[in-house]
């Protein structure tokens, strides 16, 4: 991805860049993020080059990488101990993220709710 589409990407998919990245980075031993390596272009991480760049507010990138790598492992683990049909897609998950809502703050039982949109809705709301 070159830095150009980078800048003309919507809120949404910057905040999953960063959620990624912030996911990954205790594993990053020989890489700086998903650009891999810095150039005199642009860094290897793109959440330093949305940063820089003032595409999220910084206050946001600190939140997404201070909270959201937890609550997501929070939500698989949640959803892991539910049977596989009637887990709650991870689009829920991503939907909540996407609003700017904590995901920890979610009852163990709000995944396990009956397939009726309605009631998951309901439930996670």
């Amino acid at each position: 991805m070159q830095v150009s589409e980078v800048r003309a990407l919507p809120r949404e998919e910057l905040r999953l860049i960063v959620l990624l990245e912030s996911r990954a980075a205790p594993r990053l031993r020989t890489i700086e993020g998903l650009w891999r390596k810095s150039t005199r272009k642009r860094p290897g991480s793109m959440t330093v080059f949305i940063r820089a760049e003032g595409l999220l507010d910084a206050a946001e990138i600190d939140e997404i990488v201070a909270n959201a790598p937890l609550d997501l492992l929070e939500f698989q683990r949640a959803a892991a101990a539910v049977p596989i049909e009637r887990r709650a897609h991870i689009g829920t998950w991503i939907e909540r993220f996407n609003a700017g809502q904590a995901c920890s703050s979610l009852p163990a039982n709000a995944i396990n709710v009956s397939e009726d949109s309605a009631m998951r809705s309901a439930a996670i709301s």
